[in-house]
C-alpha cells in the first residue's frame, strides 16, 4: 500500500470518527471532569483500535465485495449472532444519521436565526445533499472527503486560536467520577470508525497493511478530539446558565453554547463551518457504511437486487424519525455509543480475539476490553429504560 493510498484511507477512518460525537462528547465529558474523561478516552480509542485491526483481519480473509458484518458474525455466532449484528448496525447507522441531521439542522436554524417553521426544509435540504454524496462512486467520495477534511482541520484550528485565550484552568480541576459512566458512550461515539472497514478493506485490495490507514486515521481524530476537549471544558464552565450542562438539558452541540461565552462573531461563523463540515464527512462515510450493509442483507439474506428499494432501505427511516422528533440529537448518540458500537463493535470483536487467542497476553487483553464494554452496555440499557439515572437532574 503506497503512502498516498494510506493517507486517503485514513482520512476516510478520521471522517468517520470525527462528527457528531466531536460535538457532543465534551457536554458529558465535561461534566465529570477533564482528567478522568481523559483517562477514558485514551483507554476506548485503545479498544477501538483493538477491535478494528481484528475486524479488518477477519474481512481481508473473506475477501468478498458484498461481505459486511451481518455475514461475519453469522460465521462466528451462527444465525443468532448475524441477527444480533443486524440489529446493532441498525441501531448505529441510523441512530447516528438521525443525529447528524438534527445537529446539522439546529446549528443552521440557530446560527442564522431562521424561523422554526423552515426546520423542515432546512432538514431534507442536508438530507438531499449528504445523501447524494452517500450514495456515488468510492472514487468520488475519497475526492469529496480529503478536500473537506482539509476544511476541517483549518476550520478546527482556527476555532482553538480563538477559544484557547478564553480557557480558564480552573475548569481543569473540577472531576466527578460518578458521572463518568454518562460521558464513555460519547466517547465511544467519537472514536468509532468499524462501519468504514469493509470498504476501506476492499478500497486497499485487501492489504494486510490496513492496520496502518487505521492508525493514521486513529491518532488524527484522538488529537482532534483531546484538543477539542481542552478547549471546550476550558472555555464552558460546568453548570449555570450558560454551561456544559445547559448544553445537555437543551441538546444543542457545544458550539453554540461557547459562541455565547465568547461572544465572538468569527467563533460562531467557523463554529458552524467546522460543526457542518464534521457532521457531512461523518454522514457520508456512515452512509456510504450504511449502503453496504443493507445491500448485504437485501441480496445476501433476502435475494432482492433493487437499487430504489437499496435507497428506501438505507435512508428514509433516518429522515422520518428526524422529522418527528427534532431534540434526539444527544439521546441518539448514547443509544448509538452505548448500546449499538458497544455490542458490535466491542463485545462481539473481543470474544472472536479471546476464542483464537492462544497467549496470556492476549486472552487477557481482550478479557479486559470485554469486561469494560460490557458494563457499558448494562449501564446504558439501564439508563435508557429510566432503572438506573447517573446525569445532573438540572
Amino acid at each position: 500500500m503506497s503512502i498516498k493510498d494510506i493517507i486517503m484511507l485514513s482520512f476516510l477512518v478520521a471522517g468517520n470518527m470525527i462528527g457528531a460525537g466531536i460535538l457532543a462528547m465534551p457536554i458529558s465529558a465535561g461534566i465529570a471532569g477533564f482528567w478522568p474523561s481523559m483517562l477514558m478516552m485514551l483507554f476506548f480509542s485503545l479498544s477501538m483500535f483493538f477491535s478494528g485491526v481484528i475486524l479488518a483481519k477477519e474481512v481481508n480473509q473473506k475477501k468478498d465485495n458484498t461481505f459486511n458484518y451481518p455475514s461475519l458474525y453469522q460465521q462466528h455466532f451462527g444465525i443468532s449472532g448475524k441477527w444480533i449484528a443486524s440489529f446493532a448496525n441498525l441501531i448505529i447507522f441510523y441512530g447516528l444519521l438521525i443525529s447528524y441531521l438534527v445537529g446539522a439542522s439546529k446549528i443552521i436554524l440557530i446560527t442564522f436565526k431562521i424561523d422554526a417553521n423552515f426546520e423542515p426544509f432546512i432538514l431534507f435540504t442536508l438530507f438531499t445533499l449528504f445523501t447524494y454524496i452517500a450514495m456515488s462512486s468510492m472514487y468520488i467520495i475519497k475526492k469529496y472527503n480529503t478536500f473537506l477534511m482539509l476544511l476541517l482541520w483549518i476550520a478546527f484550528s482556527l476555532l482553538v486560536y480563538v477559544g484557547e485565550s478564553s480557557i480558564k484552568i480552573d475548569h481543569f480541576i473540577h472531576f466527578d467520577w460518578k458521572y463518568l459512566p454518562m460521558a464513555i458512550p460519547m466517547i465511544i461515539s467519537a472514536f468509532v470508525f468499524h462501519s468504514i472497514i469493509p470498504t476501506i478493506c476492499r478500497d486497499a485490495n485487501w492489504s494486510s497493511d490496513i492496520w496502518k490507514p487505521i492508525a493514521l486515521g486513529l491518532l488524527m481524530g484522538f488529537i482532534m478530539n483531546t484538543l477539542w476537549l481542552i478547549v471546550a471544558i476550558g472555555v464552558v464552565p460546568e453548570f449555570g446558565h450558560i454551561s456544559l450542562n445547559e448544553a445537555r438539558l437543551t441538546g444543542i452541540p457545544i458550539t453554540l453554547e461557547m459562541s455565547k461565552i465568547l461572544k465572538s462573531e468569527l467563533f460562531l461563523t467557523v463554529g458552524t463551518v467546522f460543526a457542518i463540515i464534521a457532521i457531512a464527512t461523518s454522514y457520508v462515510s456512515i452512509g456510504m457504511s450504511l449502503k453496504d450493509f443493507s445491500k448485504d442483507i437485501l441480496e445476501n439474506s433476502l435475494n432482492i437486487y433493487n437499487k430504489w428499494l437499496l435507497f428506501v432501505v438505507a435512508f428514509i427511516p433516518p429522515l422520518v424519525v428526524s422529522y418527528l422528533f427534532a431534540d434526539v440529537f444527544l439521546k441518539a448518540l448514547d443509544i448509538v455509543g452505548g448500546i449499538g458500537i458497544v455490542l458490535l463493535f466491542g463485545i462481539l470483536p473481543t470474544i472472536i480475539y479471546y476464542r483464537r487467542s492462544r497467549s496470556k497476553l492476549g486472552i487477557l487483553v481482550s478479557s479486559i476490553f470485554f469486561i469494560a464494554f460490557s458494563v457499558t452496555f448494562i449501564i446504558t440499557l439501564l439508563q435508557t429504560f429510566g432503572m438506573l439515572h447517573l446525569s445532573p437532574m438540572s
